[in-house]
């Protein structure tokens, strides 16, 4: 008796909490009984699956990671015959330094004398995109163009670019310096070889030519420059050698060759070329094969 006249009300104030509480427990069962039941479910579910997976042994995870590794160096190993990786932020200036080495007036120059040359056109492109890149063009066009003249190779036509209207984005101009390179490249190796006759060069002025098919285009790039010239078969397989052996390869889309009537024992001459980069560190499968394949 003593106890209840004492602690009456705090034993009231704990019955009432302990009542609303357990109407609170009734309340989120009725409101969230189904959705319990289903988490309850989906968590048994996922336990099974993770129960059924089957890890991959530690050898075949060894192997994975050596392959991983081999087709790195496989990349890295293409670019390098490439001589272009597309993934490199300086690409322009990389392009526009080697084609400037092609012209008699860089024979015998340094590289901080062509690096500081290549500088100032890279400059005059990012203040204008077609003023800048067509300074160069200009530039190794007529630089050549007097060189094979005066060597008896005669070349009176433009070097390939006489279509292109604008250049619109960076990507337009990294291509247009890839078939650039190119052409100075190879009219470098005709004038040497001492063909006849430059007759004809043309380039693919689409944004992107197509590439090895199912390939991200990200991983390779190619674009197609036509070369038409006439030589004796010396001069020929002169310029044959030269393409095929040195670094960077050319690679060859097409090749034809006709006899032509006059000299005797001249050919006319059509390469369909490619100028190419390549960026190691994205995938070589195109997106949506990969997803396909998951």
């Amino acid at each position: 008796m003593d106890f209840w006249a004492q602690h009456k009300e705090f034993v009231l104030r704990v019955l009432a909490g302990l009542g609303i509480f357990l109407v609170a427990l009734i309340a989120r069962g009725v409101a969230f009984g189904d959705d319990l039941e289903k988490a309850k479910g989906l968590n048994a579910s996922l336990a099974n699956d993770l129960r059924t997976i089957k890890l991959a042994e530690e050898k075949t995870t060894r192997q994975l990671t050596a392959n991983t590794q081999k087709l790195r160096e496989n990349a890295a190993d293409l670019v390098g015959q490439l001589g272009f990786n597309s993934g490199n932020e300086d690409i322009e200036a990389v392009l526009i330094r080697r084609t400037l080495s092609y012209l008699r007036r860089y024979r015998g120059a340094t590289e901080s004398q062509i690096a500081s040359d290549a500088d100032g056109y890279r400059a005059d492109m990012n203040a204008n995109l077609n003023g800048g890149f067509g300074q160069l063009r200009l530039t190794v066009r007529d630089e050549l163009r007097e060189e094979a003249n005066e060597n008896n190779v005669r070349f009176e036509e433009g070097i390939g670019f006489e279509n292109v209207v604008s250049i619109e984005s960076y990507e337009q101009l990294r291509k247009y310096l890839l078939q650039l390179e190119l052409i100075a490249r190879v009219i470098r190796t005709l004038i040497d070889a001492r063909v006849d006759l430059i007759e004809d060069l043309d380039i693919a002025v689409q944004q992107r030519d197509a590439t090895i098919p199912d390939a991200n285009p990200e991983f390779l790039q190619e674009h197609v420059v036509t070369f038409v010239f006439v030589s004796s078969v010396a001069a020929m397989d002169k310029v044959i050698n030269e393409l095929a052996g040195n670094r960077p390869i050319v690679p060859w889309r097409e090749a034809s060759m006709e006899r032509v009537q006059r000299p005797p024992d001249h050919l006319r001459v059509t390469l369909k070329l490619l100028a190419l980069s390549a960026n190691p560190e994205v995938p070589f499968a195109a997106q949506e094969d990969q997803e396909g394949g998951q």
